[in-house]
């Protein structure tokens, strides 16, 4: 995806229906930083919906690593957690065009 653009948003085909991609450094920051290690162990955040829910690679999951989107208010990610895609090589397929 970074052949295309170092973050960007736009418009997704499945839920939470908006992608916010971040830069390349400021997504390898926010892991140096473990903002999210805490309390979700494991995702690698990139981005975000611009609405309370960050997306990540799953990496307790083997490779190609999955691409989900978690409710960032919500620790059970049992409850919160939902695949956007099963590699991040599908992912820009769903992006640029409205769930219809």
């Amino acid at each position: 995806m970074l052949t295309f653009s170092n973050g960007g948003e736009g418009p997704l085909a499945v839920q939470p229906l908006w992608f916010q991609l971040y830069p390349a450094e400021e997504a390898a920051q926010i892991e140096r930083d473990g903002t999210f290690r805490e309390f979700f162990r494991g995702l690698f955040v990139i981005g975000g919906n611009g609405g309370g829910e960050a997306m990540a690679f799953d990496l307790r999951e083997n490779a190609p690593y999955p691409l989900v989107a978690f409710d960032m208010t919500n620790v059970d990610l049992e409850e919160s957690l939902r695949p956007i895609a099963p590699s991040f090589d599908v992912a820009p397929d769903l992006t640029g065009r409205d769930n219809q």
